[in-house]
């Protein structure tokens, strides 16, 4: 009796070494993964220094390691290539770009003041990264030409038009003007960041200004008891 009970003993105790055994591997797998998607930002924060001043058809991965410093080689560990790597970059900031927008929308600013902060944070984001927009006005002409690019600039795409659906169910008016809505805004916002880019010191607050107007031009349109409240 002794003896089945030390066995049963010694079974649960191998039983619980292998379970530590798997959360250790699976505790290093983690590790292995944040640190490899740690450098891989890293590597597109550098990627996107050069790309900000050459654009995408005048950088060479040459270009990008000299910024980095690392080798053709590690680039290649991390990108298949070139495209991989221009790819990972614009969904990364662009990504990022909604977000921002999207903490607007969220927070706590009445309907009646969000087109001026809806604004805000669009010109913000021109001020402050409007050479990694230039790049991916660069990148959505691109995809007219090269097909490798169409399924990112698609995704981005189907975000900011989501984005525009959030910004109406705020307002009140239906989603399916969101895309109707994306045309109009990108299309200033595409304007306006270049005659920024161009030098325009006024273009900002023209381009406030025309966001404003737009929005609460749609906000009177629509219906205040769909409107989402704060």
């Amino acid at each position: 009796m002794g003896r089945r009970r030390n066995t049963h003993q010694n079974e649960q105790a191998d039983f619980v070494s292998k379970l530590e055994k798997i959360d250790k591997l699976e505790t290093k797998a983690r590790k292995r993964s944040a640190k490899r998607s740690q450098r891989k930002d890293e590597l597109a924060a550098a990627a996107i220094e050069a790309l900000k001043q050459l654009g995408y058809a005048r950088t060479s991965l040459r270009d990008i390691t000299e910024l980095s410093g690392v080798s053709v080689g590690m680039l290649h560990y991390y990108f298949d290539d070139k495209t991989d790597l221009i790819v990972f970059c614009v969904r990364k900031y662009k990504t990022d770009f909604v977000s921002k927008l999207d903490a607007v929308l969220n927070g706590k600013v009445a309907t009646s003041s969000l087109a001026g902060a809806f604004a805000d944070g669009l010109c913000a984001s021109i001020r402050h990264d409007a050479e990694i927009h230039r790049l991916w006005y660069d990148i959505r002409s691109q995809a007219l030409f090269d097909a490798s690019f169409s399924d990112v600039v698609e995704e981005i795409e189907e975000e900011l038009i989501a984005l525009v659906s959030r910004l109406f169910k705020r307002i009140g008016l239906s989603a399916d003007l969101a895309l109707g809505g994306y045309l109009a805004l990108d299309g200033a916002f595409r304007f306006y960041l270049q005659k920024h880019l161009a030098g325009d010191d006024a273009a900002l607050e023209q381009f406030h200004r025309h966001i404003t107007g737009l929005v609460e031009g749609l906000t009177a349109q629509a219906d205040p008891t769909v409107a989402k409240s704060h």
